[in-house]
């Protein structure tokens, strides 16, 4: 019998599953696939436009403008691991499904097992990230805008999670994230921490949050493996339909909207509007791109070579 990916899921979190962030524990840490040798193959044959090589800041403003983003160029992909358990970077390879059969497997049994314990979810679609990070790296303050968990298999790290609200998200931050004018950061205050759900995730934990739940992540002294999925359900695109609508109309149209109703004739006149908008190829003029700055030195992992900088975007990486 296959050994289940859940082993300890209570029924009390099918009831709790998208309403608060539910902690569950995993086997994935127990797998072949996240040793050194597995990862540094993936990493060497990855497909370039799925994934993302960055020196990370810090959250704090002094150092927060310091994000770099790189190209791994010729270095092996044992030399890409080494270079992260042993400087201040990380990887994320994204399309894990798409991109290997084994993780397609991988994720068809993790969702599978997530609907089976959550009656009435129903995923339509879904997605798997690789994250390998290095010790003391810290992914900024951010919301996604899918049903979210992250999966922690090697290391230790802390994850602040923030209710997905004003004054931690505003709707116009929202809306800016939805329409792709901004990544998926969203400005940051110290005092927010006061009021953040703070984990510190072993191997073999995993978080799931509501929706838009804003959230930062630091990593312990230690290399850190970890996957994150999202998936979208029918409730998950409706509320994603909303704020698109109401971001065109805050900023095309000058309408300040009040309602984030997913049902209703309002919400069938805002899914309306935003389909068409999308489709009309108008809302390619805001998408942000990535540039890139430096690549890895074969003969010295820690060392960053400087390039002439060239950009990516959603469509080509």
């Amino acid at each position: 019998m296959t050994q289940t990916i859940f082993n300890n899921w209570k029924a009390e979190h099918s009831h709790l599953w998208g309403q608060i962030p539910v902690i569950q524990q995993h086997t994935l840490h127990q797998s072949s696939l996240f040793t050194d040798d597995a990862l540094a193959e993936l990493i060497e044959n990855y497909p370039r436009a799925d994934y993302s090589l960055v020196i990370p800041g810090r959250q704090d403003q002094d150092h927060h403008h310091k994000w770099r983003e790189g190209d791994i160029g010729d270095a092996s992909g044992a030399e890409v691991l080494k270079a992260i358990k042993e400087g201040f970077l990380w990887i994320n390879l994204r399309n894990l499904p798409l991109n290997d059969p084994r993780y397609k497997q991988l994720t068809d049994r993790l969702f599978e097992e997530m609907q089976a314990n959550v009656p009435g979810l129903k995923i339509k679609k879904s997605e798997m990230t690789l994250l390998v990070t290095s010790p003391g790296a810290q992914t900024y303050y951010h919301c996604d805008v899918p049903g979210q968990s992250l999966w922690h298999i090697r290391g230790r790290k802390k994850v602040y999670l923030y209710p997905a609200l004003a004054p931690f998200l505003p709707e116009e931050l929202l809306e800016r994230v939805i329409l792709q004018e901004s990544e998926e950061e969203i400005p940051f205050e110290h005092w927010f921490d006061d009021h953040a759900q703070v984990l510190d995730l072993e191997p073999g934990t995993m978080v799931h949050w509501p929706q838009f739940a804003p959230h930062r992540v630091e990593n312990h002294d230690s290399l850190c493996v970890s996957i994150s999925t999202e998936y979208w359900t029918s409730e998950i695109e409706r509320a994603y339909k909303v704020r698109y609508a109401n971001g065109l109309l805050r900023r095309k149209f000058k309408i300040a909207p009040k309602s984030v109703d997913t049902t209703g004739a309002t919400y069938l006149s805002k899914a309306i509007l935003q389909s068409i908008w999308r489709r009309s190829g108008l809302a390619k003029k805001h998408i942000w791109s990535r540039k890139i700055e430096f690549e890895l030195d074969p003969a010295d992992p820690h060392n960053m070579l400087d390039i002439t900088p060239f950009t990516l975007s959603p469509g080509n990486g």
